[in-house]
């Protein structure tokens, strides 16, 4: 694990752009096609139209949706009506995202049919609480972590929406390459004291990542 902190925001960008540019050119070396796993969120979005303006062969890469709240995707709450900004001025072999159908469980089996065998480079918030993607602290899927490459969790009762769809724990932990975006000071010295508890996933759920050979955590504070 690699923690790096920034005080000059142009600083945290160039660097996250760096790292994320160069996994994707090592996964199209390896593999032909490779993934760029994206999550939403206000914190990525300035690196995410840095990383779009550079010669990256998007052709050759997949962009697939980290997690999704189970709303029509024109709502606010969307994440992907936010994403989709980011990223409108590239062309991508292939997108793979939650679809809003008539049930939570018709849109998991979607997506699920369409992800691949591995991901190639995901990006990861974390909120105050410690969850990444929509996995929360107490989500009954840390007792026992299922093989599935996506599931449906809850939020708390303090969000908004709480029904959610997310790529799995182990799917994730599986990415070649893993960058772990934060911003505040209040994060970063979450994060700090957090990982110094070596807490259970259940109580911390990044704590279920820290052990990844290729995870990168940059830190604006």
């Amino acid at each position: 694990m690699h923690i790096q902190t920034f005080n000059i925001e142009k600083e945290w960008i160039e660097t996250s752009v760096y790292c994320i540019q160069e996994n994707l050119d090592i996964g199209i070396q390896k593999h032909q096609i490779t993934s760029l796993a994206i999550s939403g969120g206000t914190t990525p979005f300035p690196i995410y139209a840095a990383l779009t303006q550079q010669a990256i062969q998007w052709n050759k890469v997949n962009l697939i949706q980290v997690d999704e709240r189970y709303v029509p995707e024109n709502t606010d709450e969307s994440n992907w009506k936010n994403i989709q900004k980011s990223f409108q001025t590239i062309k991508p072999n292939n997108i793979i995202r939650f679809q809003y159908q008539d049930t939570i469980e018709q849109s998991l089996i979607e997506l699920e049919q369409q992800l691949p065998t591995q991901l190639g480079v995901t990006i990861l918030g974390m909120g105050l609480d410690g969850h990444f993607a929509s996995l929360f602290a107490g989500g009954e899927y840390w007792d026992n972590i299922p093989n599935n490459k996506a599931l449906i969790t809850d939020a708390p009762d303090n969000y908004i929406t709480q029904e959610r769809l997310s790529l799995s724990p182990e799917y994730i932990l599986n990415s070649d390459c893993i960058i772990v975006l934060l911003k505040g000071e209040d994060k970063y010295k979450y994060l700090i004291n957090s990982l110094n508890q070596n807490p259970k996933p259940k109580e911390f759920p990044l704590q279920y990542i820290v052990g990844h050979p290729n995870l990168a955590i940059y830190c604006m504070r």
